[in-house]
């Protein structure tokens, strides 16, 4: 690293052999050291930090609990974790405490320079929310709808994923994800969430609904992500009128910075009204023929409509070698350029099971690397890393 954009970085850990590898990655930044969790409030409280680096000695869910002590100092630091081996209940410790990412060792520059990615992210953010309330003005958040008009295809998979991520590199609870699939809305499932109020408590009392009252109706992730269930029951979908949605939506718009939409695989009424409010809209194909036919037959529809296109971001799912279709025809047939791929992996069943997103259950993975690309197209913060989108090397090892 160089010292053009250097940042203040507190590394804590007891242990001289870690200290003095971060220290050697580290060079070009400015390190303050502290061997406990005391020194490092005491230099959080008399010092500008921007980002914690704590290391393996912390690494469990004691360590990092004891450690989150930090942001009651200081809300904007941007907290690293650096662990050998962590275990699930570790990550969902960090999650929960606001870390911003987790590291494994040994610590190198590519590892360091990704996680250091998320300082920039968070500033950017801080900085826009700060020039906004200087303006006096109010900013609404962007919405981002994940689709797929077949079922199956990897929708709230996408969905939830990139709603964690987002709430990673953001403000705690600055994200929220909805769940528009009314009959048969899986969120709270792959998130491991057992809601006890949906969005039809809103929808009853809609006349008398503001921002406090579907705050209080909405479910918290220990990720600090919010959640508005779908219909606990799917005989309850007839209660959730278009005009409900549209005004949930609404009042979202103005508390969170980021919403995501899970939708239902059809081209209904409800759907179609989230699609001409939402910011972005990733469509989510499965690499076979049926997912690509129903692809295909949803974009007609909406070019019939004069939907704007250009709002569309097309994803391709579980790809892998085996996959027999040519990108360059898909493209052609939907006429949509691939914007980013999610490889194939036997990890994503498994997180569904345990009811933790990919991202946050193996960080380091290819298939989270692929989320990351996903989140980086609504993010505007330019193509994913380390991808030509001139190439066609979706199905590279």
């Amino acid at each position: 690293m160089t010292d053009e954009g250097a940042y203040r970085v507190l590394v804590l850990d007891p242990e001289d052999s870690f200290v003095q590898s971060a220290e050697k990655v580290l060079e070009g930044q400015s390190v303050v050291l502290a061997r406990s969790v005391s020194d490092a409030q005491g230099i959080v409280s008399d010092e500008t930090i921007d980002v914690v680096m704590v290391g393996p000695s912390y690494a469990h869910e004691v360590g990092v609990a004891e450690c989150s002590l930090l942001l009651d100092i200081e809300p904007k630091l941007v907290m690293l974790l650096v662990a050998d081996a962590p275990d699930p209940g570790t990550l969902r410790a960090a999650l929960r405490a606001g870390f911003r990412d987790v590291i494994d060792t040994p610590l190198t520059l590519p590892k360091l320079e990704e996680a250091f990615s998320q300082v920039e992210r968070v500033q950017k953010r801080l900085g826009e929310v700060q020039e906004a309330a200087a303006a006096g003005r109010s900013r609404l958040g962007r919405v981002v709808t994940i689709m797929s008009p077949k079922g199956g295809a990897g929708k709230t998979v996408t969905s939830t994923n990139v709603a964690l991520l987002l709430a990673l590199w953001n403000e705690p609870g600055r994200v929220a994800i909805m769940d528009a699939d009314l009959q048969f809305g899986d969120v709270c499932l792959a998130l491991q969430l057992d809601p006890k109020t949906s969005m039809v408590d809103a929808a009853f009392d809609l006349d008398k609904l503001d921002e406090e009252l579907l705050d209080s109706i909405m479910v918290r992730h220990e990720s600090g992500l919010r959640v508005l269930p779908a219909p606990l029951e799917p005989a309850l979908a007839d209660e959730i009128s278009t005009q409900s949605i549209v005004k949930m939506l609404g009042m979202m718009k103005r508390m969170f910075d980021y919403i995501v939409i899970d939708t239902a695989p059809f081209l209904d009424e409800p759907v179609l009204t989230i699609l001409e409010r939402s910011d972005d809209v990733l469509l989510v194909v499965d690499m076979d023929m049926p997912s690509v036919k129903n692809a295909k037959l949803a974009l007609d529809t909406l070019r019939l409509i004069n939907f704007p296109i250009g709002k569309i971001k097309l994803v391709l799912n579980r790809v892998n070698s085996k996959a027999r279709l040519d990108v360059d025809e898909l493209e052609r047939s939907l006429d949509l350029k691939v914007m980013a791929a999610i490889p194939s992996d036997k990890m994503v069943p498994r997180s569904v099971n345990e009811g933790v997103p990919v991202v946050a259950l193996s960080p380091r993975s290819r298939v989270a690397r692929g989320f990351h690309n996903v989140v980086r197209l609504v993010t505007q913060d330019g193509p994913p890393e380390g991808q030509d989108r001139t190439s066609r090397s979706w199905f590279g090892g």
